[in-house]
């Protein structure tokens, strides 16, 4: 283990993933409906899209100064994000911990499709958006809340190797984008030279489609809540 693993690490290189039934009826029905009833309360499938059709949703992205970005997606996707995971050969407490997912950072899904937006620079924040379809939704949300478990239950962690620790705290964080079912985290990094890093995720489901924001920074966390939100908010309405 090299020791600028932790020197050299930023937030920056972090991204996330990290989000309803009702139902009810009366005594008084009759013990099978007619099936016209029984029509209206069966709910349509959401689409599933492809690769392709993700990237393009991606494509329309805009950054805050009204630029696009290339799209990736598949494994050009996880790519981005293999610097991190050169973390998994340090000493992580809590050792159940391991998981990348305890860190918010993006996670394939077996089966699915994915793409996303390259990580780029927005104002003070490295910014990206990760779109996963292509699975039905119970599958979607069964990752979503594995991911917000282990956040939850690995909310302080220490990152040690070669006599370096790395110190990550992460909380819940409201209010991240309006789309409704959104969960946001922030979590902070104290790295071995004094500095911080700051890292905003948003995560929901629309229409099919797991949606993961990210906004990180070095030294900065003004305003990267609503750098995130915006990224979240114009990926939902994209998708229709």
């Amino acid at each position: 283990m090299k020791k600028n693993l932790l020197l050299g690490f930023g937030a920056s290189a972090l991204v996330a993933m990290a989000l309803t039934a009702c139902g009810g009826g009366t005594s008084a029905a009759p013990a099978s409906a007619p099936a016209s009833e029984t029509a209206t309360t069966t709910p349509t499938p959401a689409k599933q899209y492809t690769n392709e059709e993700l990237v393009e949703i991606a494509k329309q992205i805009k950054a805050a100064d009204g630029s696009t970005r290339a799209a990736v997606s598949g494994q050009e996707l996880v790519a981005q994000y293999d610097p991190l995971r050169e973390l998994t050969q340090a000493a992580i407490e809590p050792t159940t911990c391991k998981d990348l997912g305890t860190l918010g950072v993006y996670q394939p899904i077996a089966g699915s499709a994915s793409a996303g937006t390259v990580r780029a620079k927005t104002g003070d924040f490295m910014t990206a958006v990760a779109l996963t379809s292509g699975v039905e939704r119970d599958v979607l949300q069964a990752s979503l809340d594995t991911s917000k478990s282990q956040v939850e239950a690995c909310g302080k962690m220490t990152i040690s190797a070669e006599g370096q620790s790395i110190t990550a705290t992460t909380e819940k964080a409201d209010g991240i984008g309006s789309v409704p079912g959104t969960v946001g985290f922030k979590t902070v990094m104290v790295f071995p030279d004094g500095r911080k890093g700051t890292l905003f995720t948003a995560n929901a489901i629309k229409d099919g489609v797991l949606i993961s924001a990210t906004a990180s920074g070095n030294d900065v966390e003004a305003g990267g809540s609503d750098v995130a939100g915006a990224l979240m908010d114009q990926a939902a309405a994209l998708i229709k």
